[in-house]
């Protein structure tokens, strides 16, 4: 039968998922295997996996197994970075494979005899060279990632709101490329960030968009459709785009790592940075994924900022009392009045007030606070900057870079926090639509979500007054409600 062989093949990068780097190394090996008289006993491959930082080659742990249970005499690959570019998964191997006594032999290369000083030797050196290249390419490679971040410029492919322009040098080299906005794909982006901004709920974006017909962007970007995936929008792709620091013109890198770092890009932004930071703190808002508040049916609960009970402050809840749906204390039961008067109540006081010629009064909030945040917000992040050049230049040691860069995060989620809550919360057209005429159309047309957050932007506060006059029907004055102006409402 002949030496006992286990073939080895991998590439690192296969962008378009062909294999056929893979394809050669199994060919070649296999030609190899014959020539020599020995017998094939297993193929393995891992394709479009990197060695060099140890990530999981489900079918090189797989190979290992087999030499440890005595099933191969030999491994053919097609080079040494084949098989290792990582000096612990190198030595470890090598350990192993030198107990069970598995040697190896390289296309490219020679025969490695695994069970011998020299060998082993000889092995670990030309790994070595391997990982050093390996090294130095990832170096090469971040630096000129860092370099592109720095200017601006896009990393990959196109977002969806923008379309490429390439520039050639002679002979028809590509040189370049700059991103400008695409006309159709842009409008798209800037509704769905300002009809998300309008507290109107992604799953509701997304139905109208594909009742519009209007593509998705893996679709609008000419690509195939993927099997079992359906081609349309969803709550999630809208939510991927609204969430992107794109479309206010800026470039994060290195993104959800330690040194991430927001950048100007240099492509044009489709909506302003303020409504960009308006709508992350929205949608990224920790409470809102826990309690649903998108698909929410009832506006005045669990939000103790505009509605409460009148005796401890609690958040209010719908529970079914006598066959009603009745808005009740959350945690103590203190107070409880029927949903339907409730809300009808809520509905003809904010009408009332809102039809009043003062009306945008009550929406005008100081943001010189929030304006300063952002400013300071500008500053920490040059800081950043200044930090990770400085650390890359041997400036700083990285404990010290460790220690300023987590100083400036820190500082960096405080003005976050503080240029939201001297926010408004609402768009300026949500507000021009809703003050005017046909207030009562336009406030039966919005959601839940919608109308909660005019509410807490106008001011408005509910509480169901504990002990009020018991009775048959609805008393008005069993339900205080006040407004920014600290006027107190009634029908």
């Amino acid at each position: 039968m002949g030496e006992r062989v286990a073939i080895y093949a991998r590439i690192s990068e296969d962008v378009l998922g062909l294999e056929k780097g893979v394809e050669r190394q199994l060919r070649e090996a296999n030609e190899l295997v014959k020539a020599r008289g020995w017998t094939v006993v297993a193929e393995y491959a891992d394709n479009d996996i990197s060695a060099l930082h140890g990530a999981y080659r489900p079918k090189y742990q797989a190979m290992l197994e087999a030499a440890e249970l005595d099933k191969i005499d030999r491994i053919v690959a097609y080079q040494l970075a084949r098989l290792w570019r990582n000096r612990r998964e190198r030595a470890e191997a090598i350990e192993l494979l030198s107990h069970r006594r598995v040697s190896i032999t390289l296309i490219k290369g020679t025969d490695l005899d695994l069970t011998t000083p020299m060998g082993r030797s000889f092995a670990a050196q030309l790994g070595e060279a391997d990982t050093l290249e390996s090294e130095l390419k990832s170096e090469r490679v971040a630096s000129a990632a860092l370099e592109r971040a720095q200017a601006g410029q896009a990393s990959g492919h196109v977002l969806y709101g923008w379309e490429r322009i390439n520039e050639f040098g002679r002979g028809g080299k590509r040189i370049g490329f700059k991103d400008v906005l695409h006309a159709a794909h842009a409008e798209i982006v800037k509704e769905i960030v300002e009809r998300a901004l309008a507290k109107e709920s992604l799953s509701r974006i997304a139905a109208d968009l594909n009742d519009r017909k209007v593509a998705p962007p893996r679709l609008a970007a000419g690509l195939e459709s993927r099997p079992g995936r359906p081609d349309t929008w969803s709550t999630s792709s809208v939510r991927s785009i609204a969430m992107r620091w794109a479309n206010c013109g800026r470039r994060v890198h290195h993104r959800d790592r330690e040194d991430e770092q927001l950048l100007p890009a240099e492509w044009p932004a489709i909506v302003s940075e303020e409504q960009q930071i308006e709508l992350r703190t929205f949608l990224g808002d920790p409470s809102r994924r826990t309690s649903r508040s998108g698909a929410r049916q009832h506006y005045l609960t669990f939000a103790p900022d505009i509605a409460r009970c009148g005796k401890c402050k609690g958040k209010l809840r719908v529970v079914r009392k006598r066959g009603h749906p009745t808005y009740v204390c959350q945690d103590n039961g203190c107070t409880g009045r029927r949903q339907a008067w409730v809300d009808d109540l809520v509905e003809r006081v904010v009408i009332k007030r809102l039809s009043r010629p003062d009306a945008r009064d009550l929406f005008r909030r100081d943001d010189s606070g929030a304006a300063q945040a952002r400013e300071e917000i500008r500053v920490i992040e040059g800081k950043l900057l200044q930090l990770a050049d400085d650390h890359d230049a041997d400036l700083i040691t990285r404990e010290q870079f460790h220690r300023s860069t987590a100083r400036h995060r820190a500082r960096l989620v405080e003005l976050e926090k503080d240029a939201q809550k001297m926010m408004i919360g609402v768009p300026a057209t949500l507000v021009a639509e809703l003050v005017g005429s046909d207030i009562e159309e336009r406030w039966h047309a919005l959601e839940p979500a919608q109308r909660r957050a005019l509410l807490a932007a106008m001011g408005f506060e509910l509480e169901l007054v504990y002990g009020a006059r018991g009775g048959p029907g609805f008393k008005p004055e069993s339900v205080r409600i006040t407004f920014r102006d600290n006027s107190v409402a009634g029908p």
